[in-house]
């Protein structure tokens, strides 16, 4: 199966550090503070850490794959399981990607709804982001890439404020010597992992990367500068808040920022909303491209044939998750179906990758 791409679309090896980054912070950075607390309290930097290095660990595998193949997902998947089963493995993860897209979209269309508009139809900013998504996505990967640049550089300038509000923090309650047991570290950890999804998009657009094996650094700076971030924001948040009040708060980063004050801007987190659609866009856009760009390989079509049918999906399925429990219920699945498909699928796959490739290779070569 050929997999080539002109040069012209594709992008340099630096810029998967900012792919890699944009995927994994989005929405979750506002409410996972509160997701681990309630597993492990403030022992679950311990959990930030250890789902950062497992993260490592699978894209060691991912690039273990790709320097092997030179080729996408769908690619490694014909050459495991051959025509039928490679485009029904590819498709769940076509299907992973959708839902872990829509799951960010919704969130954030959540936090307007609460924080700004109580009363806004959760249809009309979906509609607004989408258009937003679909003219992004249309002017081609490089622009997406771009986009992804620019998100890195605006979550920065737009999150620095926020460290303001350690004048108020209480930095002697905090001990770096943990007392939870070891299954309250994992729970902390496994939740931690959610957060760290979007790294396994690589798979998908690994062939529009110039000189893809020179990217494998940058993808590893990029994991670990969201570990650096989200250790930041969760001692942050620790110094901030209780345990007791962590675990009762929905999005602890967005109430700590509704505490600071500045002469000309009363209510910093409506700011801090009303810019955060820079963050969350490029994260659904890279779902939304990988997802359609897989459908492009497995069904045959023209890419925006699938984007479209996806996009569409979105703005109806969005429209029924309005049950705070349904959201729950869908963000909780979301995430879980992605630890196993990138912490237990991902290191599967290249195992049953090099046992096919012993097998077919002499064979092919006699």
């Amino acid at each position: 199966m050929s997999n080539q791409v002109r040069p012209s679309y594709q992008v340099s090896p630096f810029l998967v550090f900012f792919m890699i980054h944009s995927a994994q912070v989005g929405v979750g950075i506002l409410t996972f503070p509160r997701s681990i607390a309630k597993e492990a309290g403030y022992d679950s930097w311990i959990g930030i850490i250890a789902a950062g290095l497992m993260t490592h660990l699978s894209l060691f595998f991912i690039f273990q794959l790709l320097k092997r193949e030179h080729h996408s997902l769908s690619h490694i998947h014909h050459f495991v399981y051959g025509k039928w089963l490679g485009r029904l493995f590819t498709f769940l993860f076509i299907i992973q990607f959708l839902w872990s897209g829509l799951a960010i979209l919704r969130e954030y269309v959540r936090v307007i709804q609460v924080w700004m508009f109580p009363s806004l139809p959760t249809w009309l900013p979906t509609l607004l982001i989408l258009i937003l998504l679909y003219y992004t996505i249309s002017g081609g990967f490089r622009v997406m890439v771009g986009m992804c640049f620019f998100k890195v550089i605006v979550a920065a300038i737009i999150t620095l404020p926020v460290f303001f509000t350690l004048g108020d923090a209480d930095l002697g309650k905090l001990s770096l010597i943990p007392y939870h047991s070891m299954k309250e570290l994992w729970g902390a950890t496994k939740t931690m992992s959610f957060s760290y999804i979007g790294f396994e998009m690589v798979l998908a657009y690994y062939p529009f990367i110039q000189e893809g094996p020179k990217s494998k650094k940058y993808a590893y700076l990029a994991n670990a500068a969201t570990t650096l971030l989200y250790l930041a924001v969760a001692f942050m948040c620790f110094f901030f808040y209780s345990e007791k009040q962590l675990s009762a708060v929905i999005w602890p980063y967005l109430t700590m920022s509704s505490s600071l004050e500045f002469s000309m801007i009363q209510r910093f987190e409506l700011v801090f909303v009303s810019v955060w659609v820079l963050v969350i866009v490029p994260c659904v856009i890279l779902y939304l491209w990988c997802a359609s760009r897989l459908a492009k390989e497995v069904f045959k079509v023209k890419q925006k044939y699938p984007l479209l049918i996806f996009m569409l999906s979105y703005l109806v399925v969005s429209h029924f998750i309005d049950d705070s429990h349904e959201f729950q219920l869908f963000g909780s699945w979301s995430g879980k179906v992605a630890f196993y498909l990138n912490y237990f699928y991902i290191p599967a796959l290249f195992v049953l990758y090099m046992l096919m490739r012993k097998i077919k290779r002499p064979s092919s070569s006699s």
